[in-house]
């Protein structure tokens, strides 16, 4: 039986004042924790950045519904394609029919073309988001726990 399923992540500190782009400073945290998930729902752990030393509060899900998420996401991701394939469809084939004088388009042609960019947009966003989902969500808290965040530590090749 293999051991229980664990994900590494780190904690970002960030300093400076947020609301300005040019005075925002990234601090990587120098230490990378190693969750542990639990075997079915989901667990709050306390994490303590390495650069402030506050305490971070995470919420860490089950293997299941990590994956279950991630899968929501790419079906989202592959609909939302298709959806906008067969709006393009549309409306490439609404478009350029030819219509008599005095006749105007059809309605469901403009919202075709809305349709078609909302699916250019929503589609690779939805498939990244899956992409990026680790199953580990920070809490929100008091004032010392913002100005941080949960990223996945990926492992570099050697």
């Amino acid at each position: 039986m293999r051991g229980p399923k664990t994900v590494k992540v780190a904690v970002r500190h960030v300093s400076g004042d947020a609301g300005r782009r040019r005075t925002r400073a990234v601090t990587w945290a120098a230490r990378d924790f190693r969750l542990v998930r639990p075997p079915a729902g989901r667990d709050r752990v306390e994490l303590e950045c390495p650069v402030c030393a506050a305490s971070v509060l995470a919420e860490v899900a089950d293997h299941a519904r990590t994956r279950r998420v991630r899968n929501v996401w790419a079906a989202v991701s592959v609909v939302s394609l298709l959806v906008t394939v067969a709006a393009v469809g549309y409306a490439v084939q609404e478009g350029g029919r030819a219509l008599p004088g005095g006749q105007s388009p059809p309605v469901l042609l403009p919202v075709s073309v809305i349709v078609a960019f909302a699916g250019l947009v929503m589609a690779p966003t939805a498939w990244v988001r899956g992409r990026h989902h680790i199953g580990v969500v920070l809490l929100d808290g008091p004032a010392p726990r913002r100005g941080h965040r949960i990223v996945p530590v990926r492992q570099t090749l050697r």
